[in-house]
């Protein structure tokens, strides 16, 4: 993944805005609460989306984007709401630390009661990094005191070393949230950050691509626009798992799976109890693995 300053902030800004689309549904349906994200986007962005608020325009462009790249904005939306899931089921379990890979313009740091009471840590490429800082400080004042926000580029530089510098605490009770990134990243250095988070004795939630979209062995048509979109921006699809493999490639790491969830556990989970008819693509998913324990890594011996 090249630095290209603040263009390259373009997917986390991307991201943050197709969250907003939660703002517009009745409170009673929303699979989440995020108002920060229209208040980060950057000034160009935020009268482009302020459109959403006319019913009849936001429809005609959510109607356009679902025939372009059908099911993305629901599995962005789903995948939001576990990752928030997974973030306060472990708070409500003494997490004391959490480290953000990828951060983008996540705003869980600043929206998610109990998280400003511990210690958080958003990485990204330097140019989004200095975009979000600008953003941060000029909505909030300042970046809050228990969000650090640290420049790194995961396929050049040790995590460990750049977290250390940081002022990672390495025995603190930590969870790593990696969301629509290890697509772009080298098989190295995807096996590289696992095992960082094995050797410290962290949980991870991370998204990943179904190796067939990677291989084209199982790539829908439509998806082939996206990945030209991808290369032209600089940052190629590169790596992917097979879901059927998943568990024993992360067992080779130290972790143990936990969860691995799609388009078919985010309806049950979520939609249906909502009464929500959001077409879901299962070209992404999310797996929950842990650092396998003492007793697990005796027994994969």
């Amino acid at each position: 993944m090249r630095d290209q300053g603040i263009g390259e902030s373009f997917a986390g800004v991307a991201t943050a805005a197709t969250r907003m689309v939660e703002l517009y549904t009745p409170q009673e349906k929303r699979l989440f609460h995020d108002p920060l994200s229209l208040k980060l986007l950057p000034p160009g962005w935020r009268v482009l989306f302020r459109f959403l608020y006319l019913p009849v325009l936001r429809h005609l462009l959510l109607s356009l984007r679902e025939r372009r790249m059908p099911g993305t904005l629901g599995a962005i939306l789903c995948r939001t709401r576990y990752l928030d899931d997974v973030v306060r089921r472990l708070l409500a379990q003494g997490l004391e630390q959490l480290v953000i890979l990828g951060a983008g313009f996540d705003t869980r740091a600043y929206r998610i009661a109990a998280l400003d009471r511990i210690q958080v840590l958003e990485l990204d490429l330097p140019g989004s990094v200095r975009l979000k800082r600008i953003r941060l400080e000029k909505v909030l004042g300042a970046v809050p005191g228990h969000v650090t926000l640290v420049g790194i580029d995961f396929d050049r530089q040790a995590l460990g070393a750049v977290l250390q510098d940081a002022g990672f605490q390495g025995e603190s009770k930590t969870l790593f949230l990696w969301e629509g990134v290890t697509q772009y990243l080298t098989a190295e250095a995807v096996k590289e950050t696992l095992e960082f988070v094995s050797g410290v004795g962290g949980a991870v939630a991370f998204t990943y691509v179904p190796q067939g979209i990677i291989d084209g062995s199982a790539r829908p048509d439509w998806f082939e626009s996206l990945l030209s979109f991808a290369r032209r921006a600089g940052s190629p699809f590169l790596f992917g798992l097979n879901p059927l493999e998943l568990a024993s490639y992360l067992a080779d790491l130290g972790l143990t799976l936990i969860e691995d969830i799609g388009a078919a556990e985010y309806r049950t989970r979520y939609l249906v109890p909502l009464g929500r008819k959001l077409n879901v693509f299962d070209a992404e998913r999310v797996a929950f693995a842990e650092a396998q324990s003492m007793d697990d890594s005796d027994e994969t011996r």
